[in-house]
């Protein structure tokens, strides 16, 4: 996955978490110390945003970020794991 999809991705989960909360784009930003147009880039994807206002937002949506595989191991990789 490039870093462009990365935080594309990254964005649409930010906004999608701050709609469940049913936060509006200027309470989240007001709530993370930030101007709401930085966070409008965050959701975007696009921008350069520095890892402080991710830090930022998450800890105003009282959420933590968690990195997953781009995509499912393969199976040599799992058969490390269940060795006897």
């Amino acid at each position: 996955m490039d870093t462009q999809a990365l935080m594309s991705n990254i964005g649409q989960q930010i906004r999608l978490l701050r709609k469940r909360r049913g936060l509006t784009q200027a309470a989240l930003a007001e709530r993370a110390g930030m101007a709401r147009s930085k966070l409008v880039l965050l959701e975007q994807g696009s921008g350069s945003v520095a890892f402080e206002s991710y830090a930022r937002i998450a800890a105003a949506l009282d959420a933590a970020f968690r990195l997953e595989p781009a995509q499912r191991p393969a199976f040599e990789e799992l058969e490390e794991h269940y060795r006897e």
